[in-house]
């Protein structure tokens, strides 16, 4: 396994785990991510900003790694995150179900650090598993 390669695994596992210095330690000082949502924080305040909120609404988080491809500077992995919905999350409050959700992730590294990350995962169908069902 490569050194990027590892580093994409380690940086999305502190992630799902809600461990900022950790994927902090994974990427550049000027580290990038592009939002699905328009006109969020984009630097490693974001970083920090998911890592806390996943770790504060989704509890009990595993993530599997499914697919690691790796193309020069780009590392994309396709993962499974699982876990429990135990607080406030897109202003739906706590529900205690069990939470699937799958996603994309492509990192584009400099040297052996991440400088920027698209992520696109299923929003709507993790939405429909926390949402009150009428």
């Amino acid at each position: 396994m490569s050194v990027r390669t590892e580093v994409a695994r380690r940086a999305l596992h502190a992630l799902a785990a809600g461990e900022p210095a950790a994927v902090e330690a994974c990427t550049t000082e000027d580290y990038v991510f592009h939002s699905q949502l328009d006109g969020k924080p984009s630097g490693r305040a974001a970083l920090r900003d998911r890592a806390l909120l996943l770790a504060s609404a989704l509890h009990e988080a595993t993530l599997s790694i499914e697919l690691v491809m790796e193309d020069g500077d780009h590392v994309a992995v396709r993962w499974t995150g699982r876990a429990v919905h135990r607080g406030d999350l897109v202003r739906v409050a706590a529900s205690g179900r069990p939470v699937q959700v799958r996603g994309i992730t492509i990192f584009r590294f400099v040297g052996d650090l991440v400088r920027e990350e698209w992520t696109e995962f299923d929003g709507l169908g993790l939405l429909s598993q926390i949402a009150p069902h009428a």
